[in-house]
């Protein structure tokens, strides 16, 4: 067996990886009468039998298959990634683009918020017309917001001490300019709802 350019050959000159490659269909004329592939195929053979068989035999092994708390991380990562799924960019550079996920700019709206005494945030939606992202298989439906349209929507708890109006208009200005000043996204509209009240 000889190394060419880091991938394994046979003395014939052949590649393993294409031996391995059609080992589940019947010999080429060549490996027919080529013993170096005769040997391969033999050995490559016995280890897809082997292979195949500890798959069949740990698929029923009860001891092998994940807990409901493995399933239930795997599930949580999945719904993260689900949330994760919309972009929203900050800057274009000679490398890509440069974007923040929608559950990031979500967790910097809801600091935000918290900064102002007498502020609780609740929940948090970003706003916007999604543009179809494109990829080797066509265009994906998680789509990326624009970042020059970007609306949020903020439902909070407000202290029972502070004055609403006053307080609306600065959580407004806190919101915006905090997160204009991390991603420097300015908001085109920010709703905010008082949903309930509570003893400071």
């Amino acid at each position: 067996m000889a190394m060419n350019e880091g991938k394994p050959r046979l003395g014939c000159g052949r590649l393993i990886d294409d031996v391995w490659a059609s080992i589940d269909q019947p010999p080429t004329i060549h490996e027919r009468s080529c013993r170096d592939c005769q040997s391969a195929r033999a050995a490559l053979g016995h280890l897809e039998a082997v292979s195949r068989s500890m798959r069949e035999r740990d698929r029923g092994d009860a001891a092998l298959r994940p807990s409901s708390h493995v399933r239930e991380a795997i599930m949580a990562v999945a719904r993260a990634e689900v949330r994760r799924s919309r972009r929203v960019p900050l800057a274009t550079t000679p490398l890509g683009t440069i974007d923040i996920s929608e559950q990031a700019l979500n967790g910097l709206i809801r600091f935000a918020a918290s900064t102002l005494p007498g502020v609780r945030a609740r929940r948090c939606s970003v706003l916007g017309n999604p543009e179809p992202q494109s990829s080797p298989e066509g265009p994906s439906s998680a789509g990326v917001v624009e970042g020059g349209d970007v609306r949020i929507t903020l439902t909070v708890a407000l202290s029972s001490q502070v004055r609403i109006p006053a307080t609306m208009t600065l959580l407004r200005e806190r919101v915006g300019t905090i997160v204009q000043a991390q991603t420097a996204i300015t908001m085109q509209q920010i709703d905010i709802g008082v949903e309930d009240l509570y003893d400071a």
